[in-house]
């Protein structure tokens, strides 16, 4: 890419201002520069879909980021809450061990009483109820404590069977616990497997999303620097557009002076010609033709064509071709025959000759217009309008859209007579000097 630097810009801008100051009427070309700066546009669209792909891709690189933060906490979330499941089923679990080792213990302490009392009664020969039945003393007595031994006896048997079904009961459920607390710890290791996949993924991502920042970083500042080369190139471009624009109405000034001075010169030497013949017709003598001939108007053999078309009136200065071919018989200024002087230019020809438009603009006026004939008025804005007069026929119509080069009607005379085409330029509603914008 042909970028170029400050200083090499001053440079070229030095030598461009002296070829111009000693090209003359010649035009500096300007399209090396012109494909510098189209070459730096060009890569400042380059980085800047680069940037917005990069940009896309670091957003989308941060979504997942978020994706993962927000599926970290809810891992850890869910390991907090299998942490604490598992703590209140260990606390669960040591409180029925609790339980169920008092169980055990009042279980093994009734027992070691029901086997003291069985270990008396064989030691005896017979049970204390049949003592009892057997005692000479009170029998209502017998009866009452003989009563209060079988209901000690039931209750006893009772306190056991429900002591051994509470421990049935507590080693099933301590057995549940731990099947719980086993679950529990498998959902924790599942849990803090995927937590640590989800940590190294949110790792990768912040990495990726950093680089895709530095990357974008590193080319914004590569676009910024190409933003200042192309703000450089194209205010060089523009300050040597201005001094060729300004060469180039230096020169349109001078060959409408040149020409000027020319149709001054071949005005006076038609006036001289004719003074010579009228002197030499009243002594009676005759001169050769050649000293009494006229001398024909400038030829205009540059005809407006499509190679203007699409460009601003403003720039046409001093590239204009005029709307038909034939003779320059009346310039802006001269006078004219009945005593006034034009207000442009008279292009003297044969009738039914195409009329082309100078320019792009709008049809704002075709009809017919007193003391001129046919007319036809093109608008081509920023207040420019041109104006063709002495039409033998009107080929468009009023509001139509003309490009530079299109037909607008044909050649014919005007009201005072004279054969051919009459052509003003005006800006803000004031006749101008149209050679001034000839080429």
């Amino acid at each position: 890419m042909a970028v170029k630097t400050p200083g090499r810009l001053h440079v070229v801008l030095l030598a461009l201002a002296l070829a111009t100051a000693t090209a003359g009427a010649n035009t500096p070309q300007l399209t090396p520069h012109q494909q510098d700066l189209s070459s730096v546009r060009k890569e400042i669209r380059s980085l800047k879909r680069d940037i917005a792909q990069k940009e896309a891709d670091r957003k989308e690189a941060q979504d997942a980021l978020r994706e993962s933060e927000r599926a970290l906490k809810a891992t850890h979330q869910a390991l907090g809450e299998l942490a604490r499941k598992r703590k209140d089923s260990g606390a669960r679990l040591a409180e029925l061990t609790r339980e169920l080792e008092a169980t055990r213990d009042s279980t093994l302490d009734l027992k070691t009483r029901i086997a003291d009392i069985l270990r008396r009664q064989y030691r005896g020969g017979h049970h204390d109820a049949l003592r009892l039945a057997l005692n000479e003393g009170d029998p209502n007595r017998n009866a009452r404590d003989l009563a209060y031994y079988r209901h000690i006896a039931r209750a006893q048997q009772a306190l056991v069977a429900r002591l051994l079904e509470q421990e049935q009961a507590l080693a099933q459920l301590a057995d549940e616990i731990g099947r719980e607390l086993a679950r529990l710890g498998l959902q924790s290791h599942l849990a803090e497997s995927q937590q640590d996949k989800l940590q190294q993924a949110r790792e990768e991502k912040q990495q990726e999303t950093q680089a895709l920042t530095s990357e974008i970083r590193s080319k914004q500042g590569t676009l910024t620097k190409l933003q200042q080369d192309e703000r450089r190139l194209s205010s060089l471009i523009a300050q040597i557009n201005r001094q060729i624009e300004a060469q180039r109405r230096e020169a349109a000034r001078k060959r409408a002076e040149e020409r000027k001075a020319r149709e001054l010169a071949r005005q006076q030497e038609n006036a001289r010609r004719r003074e010579l013949a009228a002197e030499a017709k009243r002594q009676g003598k005759t001169l050769p033709a050649e000293q009494t001939r006229q001398i024909a108007a400038e030829p205009v053999d540059s005809v407006a064509d499509a190679s203007l078309s699409g460009k601003a009136f403003r720039s046409l200065q001093g590239r204009m071709k005029l709307p038909v071919a034939g003779s320059l018989a009346g310039r802006y200024g001269s006078a004219r025959q009945e005593g006034s002087s034009w207000k442009g230019l008279f292009i003297r020809t044969t009738p039914g000759q195409a009329v082309r438009a100078v320019a792009d603009g709008n049809i704002v006026y075709a009809d017919a217009l007193r003391g001129f004939g046919n007319a036809v008025i093109i608008d081509h804005g920023g207040n420019y309008m041109t104006v063709y007069t002495g039409l033998s026929s009107i080929g468009r119509s009023s509001g139509q859209r003309v490009s530079a080069g299109d037909p607008v009607g044909l050649t014919g005379s005007l009201d005072s007579g004279e054969t051919g085409l009459y052509f003003e330029l005006r800006h803000m509603g004031r006749p101008i000097n149209p050679q001034s914008w000839m080429r």
